[in-house]
């Protein structure tokens, strides 16, 4: 509170206060010996009565009660200046908000797709080794299997030596006599076109 406002409550209180206490004063001295009491001073107190309250009032009226007005004003202006500060704060909040979100959106989907390029990459990586294999597997397949037909060319050809060799050993020791090579050779090849 203004401490003008304060004087003026209290002489405002002392006023009020001034009649109860000249009663009781005469009433205790029996006489009028207090001059706010004696009657034929009225009119000089009632004119100090009215130019002390002009007095307070104009001070009231120019001083206090616009300091007043000042500082409520005052308030207001660093209510309303703190309430747009706020809405201010508030709007830059949700401005970052939304760029950490479409900032963490952004890197989500970066970061998906760096996923994909890279499984799209291991795929690819993987198919041309799949690939690479295969095809080796394909030549050491076809060289087995080249390698199998001369073997087994050679098996059959040493079959027929074998072959030969059994029969030309078998005649002789059925019949005695030797048998000659050409003819075991086409009866093994008539055999052999015959199976």
């Amino acid at each position: 509170m203004n401490p003008i406002t304060k004087t003026g409550i209290r002489i405002a209180a002392a006023a009020a206060m001034v009649p109860a206490l000249a009663s009781s004063a005469l009433a205790a001295e029996g006489g009028a010996s207090m001059p706010q009491l004696d009657f034929s001073t009225y009119s000089s107190q009632v004119f100090w009565l009215v130019v002390t309250f002009a007095v307070l009032f104009i001070l009231m009226w120019k001083v206090a009660i616009p300091r007043v007005g000042e500082v409520i004003e005052a308030r207001e202006q660093k209510i309303r200046a703190d309430l747009e500060r706020a809405e201010q704060l508030r709007t830059e909040i949700e401005e970052t908000e939304q760029a950490v979100e479409k900032a963490l959106a952004d890197a989500r989907s970066e970061a998906l797709e760096t996923l994909r390029k890279a499984q799209d990459k291991i795929a690819a990586d993987h198919a041309k080794k799949q690939e690479k294999l295969d095809a080796e597997l394909a030549v050491k397949i076809s060289d087995a299997e080249a390698r199998i037909e001369e073997a087994r060319k050679e098996a059959l050809a040493s079959v027929r030596d074998v072959a030969e060799e059994v029969a030309a050993a078998s005649i002789e020791k059925l019949t005695g006599a030797s048998a000659d090579k050409g003819t075991v050779s086409k009866a093994i090849d008539a055999v052999s076109k015959g199976a």
